[in-house]
């Protein structure tokens, strides 16, 4: 990400200010008891989870309340992931894989294995991947459609699939597997993870900088494209580690939990996965975790847990490391011009209006825009802040007075 920062001539009396965030995990009644193993949530609002005994359920209020969907199967299911806001896959045991087009108002179940499977992956909206016991590994270039085997060169079980473009991926597995490919997916190699334990979720948060973890409190780290990995150290105490997702470059979570105890735990990491904090969310143990952007995510677990974090913005000092974006004029009683010709976006970012009392007030996307018109609308007068994002990642934030 290219960023340009620039000083501003002030007064002594000019009043600054960007935008500090709490965060929260705070549980979600799901109406159910079942263990849930799998969750994908394509937007803010809407959010979709799977588990044992066929269980589908989906929220579209944000997680006040959950609906049941018919899967048509007794299986349990293992993972899920959602392309968009209509179409997703679920796979689990005995070759099941599930289907939808149509946000889950029906799950069609396809055909492509007997196998026992344990993960889906889409890069993009047609090319794909499903990975289950065996090494077995299935791939699609048609969005589902159909699917292949390709060769993975292991017969571990592989829990895990993660591209960082098009052409590179990478999967892995039990007895310490990892392996590469750099053809899309046709071909894979093995790489060296330096363990033989169990590895779970796999993720890349540029295309050097690698995360594994693994059984217990494992997670072992790349910087050079997965050629080596090392152990990284974390305050886990020996939780089992079974769902990850990073935000952005540098802030990830980790979630897992005690099997003995039945107890969750959750780390972050705020530095690219070099260093994690815990905590104790007071849930059962968590499986799964989905970040939708970087203020809310849903995490799964035993019981039928469900927690849901949220990161509300509050006003705070000036970050130098970030850009304050001006906009004229300022105050204003129609329409205000924000000037954002200091950042060049190298992704379709968003900008986003808050009220004093941290609640999104407008949301607007950004098309790799130098500047953005505002008009008041229903903005009552005073004060109002705005956060700019390139993607996922926080870049800058201003003010607006509305007359």
């Amino acid at each position: 990400m290219k960023k340009i920062y620039f000083s501003l001539l002030l007064t002594l009396n000019f009043f600054s200010a960007t935008f500090s965030q709490t965060s929260s995990w705070t549980s979600l009644v799901s109406g159910t008891s079942n263990i849930l193993l799998g969750v994908s949530a394509p937007s803010k609002d809407t959010c979709y989870i799977c588990g044992v005994s066929g269980i589908i359920k989906r929220t579209t209020n944000g997680g006040n309340s959950w609906t049941t969907q018919t899967s048509g199967t007794m299986e349990n299911l293992a993972h899920m992931t959602f392309i968009n806001n209509n179409k997703g896959f679920i796979v689990g045991d005995n070759g099941k894989v599930l289907k939808t087009v149509n946000a889950g108002v029906t799950w069609t179940s396809l055909s492509i294995t007997s196998s026992t499977l344990r993960f889906v992956y889409f890069y993009n909206d047609t090319l794909g991947f499903i990975a289950g016991v065996g090494g077995l590994i299935k791939r699609t270039t048609d969005g589902g459609t159909t699917w292949a085997t390709v060769s993975s060169g292991t017969t571990q079980q592989l829990s895990s699939v993660f591209f960082t473009s098009a052409t590179t991926g990478y999967a892995s597995g039990f007895g310490g597997t990892i392996i590469k490919t750099t053809n899309g997916g046709l071909n894979w190699t093995s790489v060296s993870s330096g363990v033989t334990s169990p590895l779970g979720i796999i993720q890349f948060t540029s295309a050097s900088n690698g995360i594994v973890i693994g059984d217990g409190d494992l997670i072992r780290q790349s910087s050079n494209s997965g050629s080596t990995w090392t152990a990284t150290s974390n305050p886990s105490n020996g939780n089992v580690l079974t769902g990850m997702d990073f935000i952005n470059s540098t802030e990830g979570f980790i979630i897992g939990g005690s099997v003995g105890a039945n107890t969750g735990i959750i780390l972050k990491s705020i530095n690219g996965g070099n260093t994690w904090t815990s905590f104790t969310p007071g849930s059962s143990r968590l499986t799964k975790v989905d970040f939708v952007n970087a203020n809310v995510a849903y995490a799964v677990g035993l019981d039928g847990t469900i927690l849901k974090y949220s990161s509300n913005v509050g006003i705070g000092e000036t970050d130098p490391d970030k850009i304050t974006f001006i906009n004229y004029p300022n105050p204003f009683s129609f329409s205000t011009t924000i000037d954002l010709s200091s950042y060049n976006f190298v992704k379709n970012g968003s900008l986003e209006i808050f009220s004093v009392t941290g609640q999104t007030v407008r949301k607007i996307e950004l098309n790799q825009f130098q500047n953005v018109s505002i008009d008041k609308g229903n903005l009552s007068p005073g004060t109002y802040f705005y956060r700019v994002s390139d993607g996922n990642d926080f870049v800058g934030s201003g003010k607006l007075t509305v007359n």
